[in-house]
């Protein structure tokens, strides 16, 4: 089968590869055919060479796990072949004409669901679904969400859903301020969250710290500590954005001074919470397809990892063709 492979940093090779054997796999296990698949911000710091603790060429087919496709054959009693499924492929390994993934890391999608690439946007959703979970009843709070990519407008418009009183989306990227705007935001600041201290330290009484900052950006140690420090007193931070240094700095005094609540949120219960996601998701989906801005064949997959780096051309959410090698 075909797949592609990072070879170096920023460069995919097309390689040739036996397709995997259930035989071989494990129980519980299902073989699927992608037809769509879709990048998250994760995956980048594999393609750029930012893991410093990783060495290349990557394994093969890495590294994706947003994936939409058709089960082919299934070691499980929960798929048959031909099931239209969302699914994680294991070691993230998405790039391929054929992967495995644990039944347990996958949902059914409806048969006759017109598939364009948008029930790829079902994985990170329910990373969202799951981090809100974790901080409880939001109706009738105040929530600053720092970091308007994909996951960042997420939590706008599933924060709006919960009954969030005031949502704030903070980005410095304008047309991103936008579509918070139409998904949820109250009000929108087209700045980086350090300006946003700063002027909060030169004007206390102008900031209206919000009960809950959610830290949406990651790839960085930045962010996290503005988060602490624009919280409200006995405030929470949700710490969402995936690091990619394994210590942070934290500024322990804000922290403790505030009496604050910090939560991480990585990795749900996938058996639960893809299914959960799947049902917000397909009543929404009219709503929710305007987060996919761009579409690119497999052959592009480099063009399209590359731009979404550099978030250009107005890049939310892309989404690969995996009939187009």
């Amino acid at each position: 089968m075909k797949a592609l492979q990072v070879i170096r940093p920023r460069e995919f090779m097309q390689v040739e590869t036996p397709i995997p054997d259930l035989k071989d796999a494990g129980l519980d296990r299902i073989l699927i055919q992608p037809s769509w698949v879709s990048m998250c911000g994760s995956d980048i710091p594999f393609f750029t060479g930012s893991k410093r603790h990783r060495a290349y060429p990557l394994t093969v087919a890495a590294p994706i796990h947003e994936c939409v496709g058709r089960v082919v054959d299934s070691t499980s009693d929960l798929f048959k072949p031909g099931d239209q499924v969302i699914a994680i492929p294991e070691g993230d390994r998405g790039l391929s004409e054929f992967f495995v993934a644990q039944a347990a890391k996958a949902a059914k999608l409806p048969p006759n669901l017109e598939e364009n690439g948008t029930a790829c946007l079902i994985q990170p959703l329910s990373t969202v679904i799951n981090a809100v979970d974790r901080l409880g009843d939001v109706a009738g709070k105040s929530v600053a969400v720092i970091g308007l990519g994909s996951i960042g407008l997420f939590f706008c418009w599933l924060l709006q859903k919960r009954g969030a009183a005031r949502i704030m989306g903070i980005d410095p990227l304008i047309e991103r301020c936008e579509v918070a705007s139409r998904l949820g935001a109250d009000q929108v600041i087209p700045k980086r969250s350090i300006e946003i201290l700063h002027e909060a330290r030169q004007d206390p009484d102008g900031w209206d710290a919000p009960d809950i900052c959610i830290e949406a950006v990651g790839h960085q140690m930045e962010t996290l500590n503005d988060c602490l420090s624009l919280v409200k007193y006995r405030g929470t931070v949700l710490a969402f954005g995936v690091p990619d240094q394994p210590v942070y700095a934290i500024e322990y005094e804000t922290f403790f001074r505030k009496n604050a609540h910090l939560i991480t949120c990585v990795t749900p219960d996938w058996s639960v919470y893809l299914a959960k996601s799947r049902d917000v998701f397909l009543p929404a989906c009219s709503e929710l397809e305007a987060f996919v801005t761009h579409r690119f064949p497999i052959r592009a997959a480099g063009e399209a990892f590359t731009m979404y780096e550099r978030h250009e051309d107005g890049i939310l959410k892309a989404v690969i063709n995996m009939s187009e090698w």
